[in-house]
Order: structure tokens, then sequence, then C-alpha cells
């Protein structure tokens, strides 16, 4: 068998190799001893370098708000790429570390709209923002997440983290498109009737496309995770809402804050399980305590809680993303989502429509 292996291999090569000789090769262009025969052609010592034009880079963020100014009128808004958020010893930190700590950001700052100006267009790249102020959530009637963050100076628009800063990126963004999601679904006709369950449902199928995450389950318990970061960002948008809905008054919504406050409640450690008398905030027992006032301390307290939570969060995003690929089939099947035809029509009216033609044939044979 080996030799008439290598007999079919050695019949192969001869072919391909005949097939080469017999095909009329096209005419290359003229041979390099044709160009040694040629007179040499001299190049100016100016037209023979090459200069490449480097980015700009500016220190202060005031310098960078500047040199990219536009046709605004009262706060300065502009877009930021390539950006990495760190703490005051530069180290790279979580996007909700914000809430926690004193972050800085550098990146390269563009105009918030179009500008004529090709200088301008480019950015300028800046190595100090900051201090973050406040961040924000918009682009919920767009349909897609549009993240802000304030300094003293300016907003800025962040468009795409810099390669390096991704990984720590990508936790926030999901938190920012669920709101976008939850939005969408509350939005509609009945969406402010549905159940949990059919809330949860909805949000799987529109987030199943995300690559960090590989099962529905994992998604429905990342949103329980957020249901309270979730109910005070919609609640938020109820002040400057005009529309009729209000989310603070949605059964389904308060519903989805209770069951991630079981989630953290279960995830709290219990009394006793720290060394030593760390407590934060008051005990439920304690009589009085709103007449008391804030120390200090108790400011360092929230700090701490805030710090904790947010570590939290981060680990349960880390443990989520090793699980992602490593569970078998038999363990991702075992979650279901349950939609009704209703649920279909709305979404796939063509669907819907074809279904109801179908049903309406079988019925009259």
């Amino acid at each position: 068998m080996a030799t008439d292996k290598r007999q079919k291999k050695r019949v192969a090569s001869q072919s391909t190799e005949d097939s080469v000789v017999s095909r009329k090769m096209p005419k290359r262009a003229a041979a390099c001893s044709d160009f040694k025969e040629k007179k040499s052609v001299r190049i100016s010592e100016k037209d023979s370098v090459i200069e490449t034009k480097k980015d700009q880079v500016v220190v202060e963020e005031l310098v960078a708000v500047r040199l990219t100014d536009g046709q605004e009128e009262g706060r300065p808004c502009r877009r930021l790429t390539d950006f990495t958020f760190y703490n005051s010893d530069g180290v790279a930190q979580p996007f909700e570390m914000l809430e926690a700590d004193d972050i800085f950001f550098s990146g390269q700052v563009l105009p918030l709209g179009e500008s004529s100006d090709k200088e301008k267009a480019k950015g300028i790249k800046c190595e100090g923002f900051g201090r973050v102020e406040d961040w924000a959530i918009s682009g919920y009637d767009e349909g897609f997440p549009v993240i802000w963050v304030s300094t003293a100076l300016a907003d800025y628009d962040c468009l795409k983290p810099s390669g390096s800063y991704k990984k720590f990126y990508d936790h926030f963004y999901a938190k920012a498109s669920a709101c976008v999601e939850v939005y969408k679904i509350l939005s509609k006709p009945d969406g402010g009737n549905l159940c949990l369950d059919e809330l949860l449902a909805g949000i799987v199928r529109a987030m199943s496309g995300m690559k960090c995450f590989s099962r529905g389950q994992s998604i429905k318990d990342f949103i329980v995770s957020l249901g309270d970061f979730i109910y005070k960002q919609l609640v938020g948008l109820d002040e400057t809402s005009k529309n009729d809905l209000h989310f603070g008054e949605l059964p389904v919504l308060a519903a989805l804050k209770d069951e991630c406050s079981k989630l953290v409640d279960h995830d709290q450690p219990q009394a006793g399980s720290f060394p030593g008398t760390l407590r934060i905030g008051p005990k439920s027992g304690d009589k009085n305590t709103k007449d008391r006032p804030i120390t200090a301390s108790q400011i360092e307290e929230d700090e701490d809680l805030k710090m904790a939570r947010v570590l939290q969060e981060e680990e349960r995003w880390r443990s989520m993303k090793k699980k992602k690929g490593c569970g078998s089939t038999s363990s991702s099947s075992k979650y279901y989502i349950k939609i009704n035809e209703d649920e279909i029509a709305n979404d796939y009216p063509f669907v819907g429509i074809m279904s109801l033609i179908s049903s309406v044939i079988l019925n009259n044979i």
C-alpha cells in the first residue's frame, strides 16, 4: 500500500509539472538586467526622505479641549477613543471603580461632530484627563448604549477603549447594554404588563449574540445580578422622560430589583465571618439612627461598601467568563426560553402571518 501511495504521489507531481510546462505563461515585465543597463537616476536628498506625521500629544486636558473645539455653545463635548482609565498610581482600573476611587484617563480626543479641519478631525492624544466627576448612559431611544464620562472641563462620549483596556471595559458595556435592552422591551405597548420571567426571556434573546455570553442561563444570572443597577438607571429617566411611561411604577422592574436583593443578601458574608469588629453601616436594631449626624467614619464606611460591591461584581463577571464554553450540552439544555405566539408575531410579523396561513390550511384539509 505504501508503494502504491508513493506511486500515486509521483504520478500526481508529474502531471502537475507537465501542466505547468504545457501552459503558456504570461510575459513578465523587463528583467532586472534591463534596469542595470539604464543610466542611474539621481534622487535629491529631500525627495528620498519620507516624513511620517506623528499624533499630536499633549499633557493637559485643557489644551486638548481647546485644540479640538468646534461650533458649540455651553459646556464642551468631545468624543473619546483609544482610552484607558487608571487610578492615581497609574494602574488601569475597571470602569466601575469610578464610584469608589479617584479615576483619571488618557486617550485620543476628537470633536463631537464632523470637522473640516483635518488636524482637529484627526484628534489630539492627551495623557492626563480628569479626575472623572460623573458618568452617564444614553442612547436608549437609538437602541444602543452611549457611555459618557465628565470631568470638571468637559463631557466625553466613550467610543472605543484601547486594546489593553478592553478587558476592563467589556463588563460595564455589557451592563449598559442590559439597561438599553430592558428599556426597549418595557417601552413596547404591552411591556409594562410582562412578568419577570417574560422580561428575562426577552433580554436573553436580545443579548445572546454578545461574545461574553455562552448560554442563556449565564445571561439570566447576569441580568438578575444587575437588577438594582438597571432599576436605578431606568427610574432616573422618569425625571426627564416625555412619555407617559414611568419605570418607577412598573411591577416587573421592582420584581427584578427584589430578585437582585435576594442574590446580594445571599452573597453577603454573615456576621462573624470577619475577624475583629468590622461592621459596615448601623445595626438593624439601632434606634434613632436617622437623627444621628453623618460622621467621617460613616463616609469612609460608605466608600468601603462601594468598593466591596464593585469588587464583588468584578469577581462574579470573571467567574462567568471562566465558565463560558466550559458547560456541557446537557447542562445548557436545562434552560428553556418560553415564547408565546403573540410575542413571535410582534417580533417577526412575517413568520406570524405564515404560521397563521399554515394553521388555516391544515384546518381546512
